[in-house]
């Protein structure tokens, strides 16, 4: 084997070849990929059960526990992949993405609001069963006044009744507010961000809609509602069918596809690979005054009949 010369260095290692794991694009694509179906949100049956048994206050209470954290949820996996793309574009928008996902935020005031309608509603039945009394069962007087409206006619009072309906009815609606004006959040979020995408020569997100949730299951179960004199049903099923199609669907959607983005973009990131060249040997024939080349799967000399060698005379 040829000898390296006394002042021979290795080349310095090219500045891609010192790149490492993009830890931060590993965690955004595992945030991305979470599932999050059959989560934060109810189905048509557990909604329709639980309803009727608790006076329709039930749902009102996980719904609004549920998407707070949810939306404090979305906010951090938006907010990690705007500073990733940050980090990886100099365009002027992605400089100010950070702070769009910040903009993403649960409107408390909004969820009071309709969380002291249910509050006044209760205290307005508290308020007649246990202040004026003279009734021998507050959970036979409470069916009367709500679900009893068109059984009993005559015995049951239509101003508590009026109140059940309105109050349930207004915070249901607000709830259903509560998830429009959200996913208006993140599309006016995913607008600059398609931008910058746009930029790159990537595709851009589909932005969510949350729709009106006029979805079949869920209105057969507001008229089932209906039929018992639950009329507040109609708000409750539209906002139970919103939050339900946000968080399985529209919000999944963003997110694969968001996450899609994020490796297509690290493809276009890739540090370039260097390989060195091919080490060309020359194998010849170990028999002073013979040294015929031999080939590389030969055993024996073709010339004098020695058996193969593997002296290495030339590298590339």
């Amino acid at each position: 084997m040829t000898a390296l010369p006394a002042n021979f260095a290795p080349a310095a290692a090219a500045p891609e070849a010192l790149v490492g794991p993009d830890h931060l694009a590993g965690g955004v694509l595992r945030s991305m990929s979470r599932s999050f179906r059959g989560n934060f949100s109810w189905g048509v049956v557990p909604t329709l059960f639980l309803s009727v048994v608790s006076f329709g206050v039930l749902p009102l209470l996980r719904w609004t526990q549920n998407l707070r954290r949810y939306v404090l949820l979305e906010r951090q996996q938006l907010w990690h992949l705007a500073e990733w793309l940050r980090l990886q574009t100099a365009h002027p928008d992605a400089q100010t993405l950070p702070v769009e996902a910040e903009k993403i935020r649960w409107r408390s005031a909004l969820a009071g609001t309709a969380l002291a309608w249910v509050g006044a509603l209760a205290f307005v039945f508290a308020a007649e069963l246990f202040v004026r009394g003279a009734y021998p069962s507050p959970l036979r007087s409470v069916i009367s006044w709500t679900y009893g409206i068109r059984y009993e006619a005559g015995k049951t009072r239509a101003d508590l009744f009026g109140i059940w309906t309105l109050c349930l009815s207004i915070a249901y609606a607000l709830h259903w507010l509560q998830v429009q004006l959200h996913a208006g959040d993140v599309r006016r979020f995913l607008e600059k961000f398609n931008r910058v995408l746009e930029w790159e020569g990537v595709e851009p997100l589909s932005r969510p809609r949350g729709g009106i949730g006029l979805q079949p299951l869920w209105i057969i179960a507001a008229a089932g509602l209906c039929a018992v004199g639950a009329y507040w049903g109609v708000p409750l099923m539209l906002a139970g069918a919103v939050q339900r199609r946000y968080i399985s669907r529209t919000s999944a959607c963003v997110r694969a596809e968001a996450a899609d983005r994020v490796r297509t973009i690290l493809l276009l990131r890739r540090p370039v690979l260097r390989v060195p060249p091919f080490a060309r040997a020359t194998i010849l024939c170990r028999t002073s005054g013979c040294r015929a080349p031999i080939p590389l799967l030969a055993n024996f000399c073709a010339r004098c009949g020695a058996r193969a060698g593997t002296v290495i005379t030339d590298v590339a």
